[in-house]
């Protein structure tokens, strides 16, 4: 399937392992070169690092770190860094110890290293904040990318266990807005999903045993894939409303993003189509919020913003902010309504499921059932075959929904290609008539036929070709008993480059002048058909009846439509031929009779001008090519010279 999508790796170290922090830490200062060295711990993470200045020199350590990064707080450790003439931050802690660094090396240029010790994923993102005047601002800096991230699960044994939650819950919120976040692409969709199995198998081993270290190091490789997925994809809109709550209203971070997930997801899941039906495949749960829902039950997640300290009369000015910066690409619109009953949800713990369901619009219902009966057709393994039914489902449902079709036009167009099926046999192919009259069959034609050179142009094939037909000999009579007047075709067929091809297999077959071809009539007669073979020279000759218009079958549900949409069941005058040829593409076309005033008119519309041929009339006196007695007949005379194209043309 055809991709098309830009990506950017962000480039960082990366060192997974269980034991001996300050060892790596060592190295990797001596790796960079650094003198200086400033060390940001959080006061849960104090007692991890008692043992630090026994393994480096640390010049300056810093214990002021404060949740969503006050920007005072930020400025005081800024300042301190330069004091010191600081090289190099390693940041000891969970997102508000990364936070501040980030802080530090936006500033000052100097780069990090970032041990954490939650799960919040801030380490392995180019994204910094900091909040003043009650409004979190954020951004994007290489800069503030962390140059090395050491996970090691013994930093994290004893975690308490609700921040254990909350901030694994954190680093799944940043895997599902990375599922329609403004820059999603396959790649951080494939991480997001992988963080996703990994979370949801780690969190519960972490809840039941915080000393678990095979938990641990489960869900911390979850929680970088998260936080690699989300640096690539952008915050989508789950956590555009968390920095709302937290910068705002002072909320705690982690625990805010595990409080409204459920609700963001029941709102978005409805119009996200694929990126939902994944997402329940990585939870291993029919919907993604069930998923979601079996996973906080397990862990035994927080359940109600209120619990936060946020209030119903907080609910106006959040949705307000929060609108403003949700990204415009969101899989559903949000409005001030939608939001409100969002946040008011979350404020008070309501059932996700009953809220988020509530509130689709009638377009979004449509749309929903398009992307699901879309994605109904994932476990196919022919792309090809993929690429048609998507395409069909989504143009038939678009025609639907742009004409607004009603239940007894839809069920009156069932009832009529079942009466299309009924009529058809072997002597009558009525759904050949109906794509034929709707233009289908000829547009199938220009789409597989590309102009090439000075290639013959292909038109419709018909209803009436008969495999099998009899072989005659150049110069021989197709007509077989057939009632019109005789007409002499002659041509030659030749490549696109002049050069004669011999052997070139031609079938030929028309109508009587009655307009009737031999299987429309009940007997086994065989006439107006025949297939002949090109001589050494390319050229072949034969004699068959001259074209006469006539009308298509109108007696069946085609005629029908033909008549209620005022059209007419005539067809232009017309010759058929199909010629094939080895490693030459076949030719399937028509010769039409110049003059016939159908031409502007053919209800199959397969006349092109290049196939419109002056077929002579000759007097009864008139000398035939091969000397053929016509019993004192007039008769017509025609040039058809053929061009093949290249097989794969």
């Amino acid at each position: 399937m055809t991709m098309n999508f830009e990506h950017t790796t962000l480039g960082q170290r990366v060192i997974f392992g269980a034991g001996a922090a300050a060892e790596k830490i060592v190295a990797e200062i001596d790796r960079i070169g650094a003198d200086n060295v400033m060390v940001i711990v959080s006061q849960s993470a104090t007692e991890k690092v008692t043992d630090f200045d026994k393994h480096f020199t640390v010049a300056l350590w810093h214990r002021e770190v404060v949740m969503h990064v006050p920007a005072e707080v930020a400025d005081r450790a800024v300042a301190a860094a330069r004091d010191k003439d600081i090289d190099l931050v390693v940041t000891v802690g969970g997102g508000s110890a990364t936070g501040l660094g980030k802080a530090v090396a936006l500033e000052t240029k100097v780069p990090i290293i970032a041990v954490p010790t939650t799960f919040s994923g801030s380490e392995a993102t180019n994204v910094w904040g900091r909040t003043e005047n009650a409004r979190k601002k954020t951004g994007i800096d290489d800069g503030v990318l962390p140059t090395t991230v050491i996970y090691d699960a013994e930093l994290i044994r004893d975690l308490p266990g609700d921040l254990a939650v909350a901030s694994g819950l954190n680093a799944l919120a940043h895997c599902i807005d990375s599922l329609w976040g403004p820059r999603v692409d396959p790649i951080n969709q494939a991480l997001a999903l992988e963080g996703i199995r990994a979370l949801n198998e780690g969190l519960p081993s972490v809840r039941a045993d915080s000393t678990d270290i095979d938990g641990l190091e489960r869900t911390l490789y979850g929680a970088y894939l998260a936080a690699v997925a989300f640096a690539s994809a952008g915050s989508g809109m789950h956590h555009k409303i968390a920095h709302v709550l937290g910068g705002t209203f002072n909320l705690p971070h982690a625990q805010t993003h595990a409080t409204i997930l459920p609700y963001v997801l029941a709102f978005n899941a409805p119009a996200a189509g694929d990126a939902e039906q994944r997402m329940a495949a990585a939870f291993g749960a029919p919907t993604a919020l069930e998923g979601l829902q079996r996973l906080r039950a397990a862990v035994d997640a927080p359940k109600a913003l209120s619990e936060l300290g946020f209030t119903t009369s907080d609910i106006a000015q959040a949705v307000e902010l929060s609108l403003a910066a949700i990204p415009a690409n969101n899989p559903r619109e949000v409005t001030t309504e939608g939001l409100t009953e969002l946040l008011t949800a979350a404020l008070h713990g309501s059932d996700p499921a009953a809220e988020g369901g509530q509130s689709l619009t009638p377009t979004e219902v449509e749309e929903k059932l398009v992307d699901t009966v879309t994605a109904s057709f994932a476990g196919c393994t022919d792309e090809r075959l993929t690429q048609l039914m998507t395409s069909l489902v989504k143009h038939l449902h678009g025609f639907i929904r742009d004409v607004r079709l009603t239940e007894a036009e839809w069920n009156a167009a069932i009832e009529f290609l079942t009466n299309v099926g009924d009529i058809t046999d072997d002597q009558r192919q009525e759904f050949i008539l109906l794509s034929d009259v709707l233009g289908a069959s000829m547009q199938t034609i220009n789409v597989s036929n590309q102009p090439y050179k000075n290639a013959t142009e292909a038109t419709v094939f018909g209803p009436f070709f008969v495999d099998d037909a009899p072989l005659i000999a150049n110069g021989g009579d197709i007509a077989g008993g057939g009632a019109g007047q005789p007409s002499w075709v002659e041509g030659v067929v030749r490549d696109t480059e002049d050069n004669p091809i011999p052997g070139a297999r031609i079938e030929v077959w028309e109508a009587d002048e009655e307009g009737l071809y031999d299987v429309q009539h009940e007997d086994d007669r065989v006439y107006g058909r025949a297939h002949l073979f090109a001589e050494e020279d390319g050229s072949f000759r034969f004699w068959g009846l001259t074209p006469t218009p006539y009308p298509i079958p109108d007696d069946g549900p085609v005629g029908q439509m033909l008549a209620a949409t005022g059209r007419s069941p005539m067809r232009a005058s017309h010759l058929h031929f199909m010629v094939t040829a080895p490693q030459m593409r076949t030719l399937v076309t028509h010769i039409f009779v110049e003059g016939d005033e159908l031409l502007t008119s053919d209800t199959v519309f397969g006349v092109k001008e290049s196939l419109i041929k002056n077929f002579e009339q000759q007097p009864a006196d008139a000398p035939t090519p091969d000397g053929r007695d016509l019993g004192g007949e007039t008769w017509s005379r025609t040039r058809f010279d053929i061009v093949l194209a290249p097989e794969g043309a």
